[in-house]
């Protein structure tokens, strides 16, 4: 695993999730009722800050940053126990499809960052040169 291919598998991670909640939206029957009820403003809130969160994640990650490794196993293990409570009927095959794509890729981008050679450049001090002979 180098870091370029590690890279990509993180892009790759925010890029299909993106792609079957496009596809999800464009394909349902959504109305914004206005006035919004309360209820439905803080679920938007809450999914514009869910949304925001994972592009943090996924610039911190491709960054190397320390606090991104817990940050990301902590929001799969949220989006875990949130799927508990999400209708499993509403979607379709090519959104289901793409969300066990995604839920594949977090489980290699998790992998890869703890326990590959990659993993070594979340931690603080001159891993890169450390591993010089590994990724070259």
């Amino acid at each position: 695993m180098t870091p370029s291919a590690f890279r990509l598998m993180v892009v790759l991670n925010f890029i299909v999730p993106m792609a079957g909640l496009a596809i999800e939206i464009t394909g349902s029957p959504f109305t914004l009722a206005m006035p919004v009820t309360r209820s439905e403003g803080i679920l938007l809130a809450m999914l514009v800050a869910v949304l925001a969160l994972i592009v943090a994640i996924t610039i911190g990650l491709c960054l190397f940053a320390r606090w991104s490794r817990p940050a990301a196993l902590a929001l799969t293990a949220l989006g875990l126990a949130a799927i508990a409570f999400s209708d499993p009927s509403a979607n379709d095959g090519y959104v289901e499809a793409l969300s066990e794509l995604s839920s594949l890729l977090t489980g290699a981008v998790l992998a890869a960052a703890y326990w590959s050679p990659v993993g070594r450049l979340f931690e603080p001090g001159s891993a890169e040169a450390d591993l010089e002979s590994v990724f070259s």
